[in-house]
């Protein structure tokens, strides 16, 4: 040990062991984060609400609607173990366990709690609709090989525009983790003369360099983005920061930015793109000139007519983009994301209302646009005051004499949500050649 000393000095510098995020949890230990949930024993705590708690700390303590917990009382207890409110004591103001109490069980943080659980400042996107997005992607990180070049290859960048919460940074960082290279544990943290430990942020930068993944997660306001970037270092000891860099910024600045960085001829950088963020049409052109071919691009929207505008946005100004699909997102459990058919059509013929005649739409190939709920080969004729319905399904968003064909594929309309919108890049001039 003296001897590795003498050859590195940065072993002087390490602290002394933290706790591993990736151990198997069997007892939890200061610093942990933990969830409590009340037993069902007492019948009035069954549909309680779980409580996560802060880093364990010898000195703080939980209090609960039934009472408080000292976190001494959780240290060195085991997962599923059972802690007991205590009754506060006259005098130095510690507690104790009572007879009373309330018993809740201890839990290990899941990632779904965690980002459900923790305070926020804006409206969060909700797990089960962050799972939908990043299955949108299709990712599949790898590893590096053993003695292949840890900067071979092609790097996988996504761009997250509107940070907000913190929840899909979590998921993406999740989802491309096992792509990187570990950090050095005696690079994460050094002793300062004051005795605390801060990060090395040379090191840090030196290893950033050798990602195969990366999250670009642009928000806007400061306040937002410092708030998001705890939420993630607050998961596990931080185990999913170093795959994300956060920037304060709007988005189309930051990729003129990133061109301008790169020297590279404006050549396109990124591999996916979400975002959600008003005005989302104002920002698609900067989007597509840095996503690579086949790149996908997802906007989230509360209302449907934001997708129509941004599809309006894309046929208008020629971009080299194409709507795979609209989904969406409900609430109270989720719809698992309801696929709605949204096309830019133009009609063959423009009629005037009292003329009694639909018009014929065409769509992008040629075809006609589909006008009736009612399938051919059904064998049932769709009456007048059918059709008349039907029509009104296209919406009257004229611009340039484009027209929307908006409306859900299946089932009933779902109050709340929101909706996906996911493009897809194209080879402009293949495009071209194909028309």
């Amino acid at each position: 040990m003296p001897l590795l000393r003498r050859c590195n000095p940065l072993a002087r510098l390490a602290p002394p062991p933290r706790p591993s995020h990736a151990r198997r949890l069997t007892t939890f230990r200061p610093g942990d984060r933990v969830l409590l949930r009340p037993t069902k024993v007492d019948r009035n705590t069954t549909y309680a609400s779980p409580i996560l708690t802060k880093p364990l700390h010898p000195y703080h303590r939980v209090d609960t609607p039934r009472g408080r917990i000292e976190h001494n009382e959780i240290v060195g207890k085991g997962v599923r173990d059972v802690v007991r409110t205590g009754v506060k004591k006259s005098g130095d103001g510690s507690s104790s366990p009572s007879r009373n109490g309330t018993e809740y069980r201890l839990h290990e943080v899941k990632l779904e709690e965690y980002v459900r659980l923790t305070r926020r400042l804006v409206t969060p996107l909700y797990p089960q609709d962050v799972q939908v997005i990043v299955g949108l992607m299709d990712l599949h990180p790898e590893p590096a090989r053993w003695g292949e070049d840890e900067k071979a290859g092609e790097r996988l960048e996504i761009l997250e525009a509107g940070t907000g919460h913190g929840t899909l940074t979590l998921y993406l960082s999740r989802a491309i983790h096992a792509a990187n290279p570990p950090l050095p544990r005696h690079l994460q943290v050094v002793k300062t003369e004051g005795g605390e430990e801060e990060a090395d942020d040379t090191a840090i930068d030196a290893w950033k360099s050798t990602r195969r993944a990366v999250i670009h997660s642009v928000e806007i306001s400061p306040k937002h983005s410092t708030h998001a970037e705890g939420i993630v270092k607050g998961f596990r000891y931080g185990m999913y920061t170093h795959n994300v860099d956060f920037h304060v910024s709007s988005v189309t600045p930051f990729i003129h930015a990133q061109h301008s960085r790169r020297n590279n001829g404006d050549q396109p950088f990124l591999s996916h793109a979400f975002l959600d963020l008003p005005g989302t049409e104002t920002h698609l052109a900067a989007v597509a000139s840095a996503l690579r071919t086949d790149g996908s691009l997802i906007v989230f929207c509360p209302s449907i007519t934001q997708i129509m505008a941004c599809l309006a946005t894309v046929k208008e100004d020629s971009l080299p983009l194409e709507l795979e699909k609209v989904l969406e997102l409900g609430v109270n459990g989720g719809t698992a994301g309801r696929e709605w058919d949204l096309r830019a059509v133009k009609p063959r013929v423009r009629q005037q209302p009292d003329a009694g005649v639909e018009p014929s739409v065409l769509g992008e190939g040629g075809e006609s646009g589909v006008e009736s709920d009612i399938r051919e080969d059904s064998g049932v004729d769709s009456s007048p005051s059918e059709r008349t319905e039907q029509s009104a399904k296209i919406a009257d968003y004229d611009d340039g004499g484009w027209k929307m064909i908006c409306r859900p594929k299946v089932g009933e309309l779902v109050v709340g949500g929101g909706f996906l919108g996911v493009f897809r890049k194209h080879n402009l001039l293949r495009r071209q050649d194909e028309r």
